[in-house]
């Protein structure tokens, strides 16, 4: 797989992780100390994200790392 489908595919496993727990796009960046667009851009595959942010985002979606990254 190269990096820009294991981005897509992170990203829309974010995406789908956040919707099915009812959060929106901002409520998650506000939970993570991140900007929406930078969020929209994960979600979209169009933007790396760093170990520190997906840390963030996976506690703030209340789900280990791994399950995060398991796609």
């Amino acid at each position: 797989m190269d990096n820009v489908r294991e981005k897509r595919a992170l990203g829309s496993h974010i995406q789908a992780a956040r919707s099915e727990r009812g959060i929106s796009q901002r409520q998650l960046a506000l939970m993570t100390g991140t900007s929406r667009s930078y969020l929209w851009k994960i979600e979209i595959g169009a933007a790396d994200v760093g170990t520190d942010v997906l840390i963030r985002i996976a506690r703030s979606l209340d789900m280990p790392v791994r399950e995060l990254i398991d796609f």
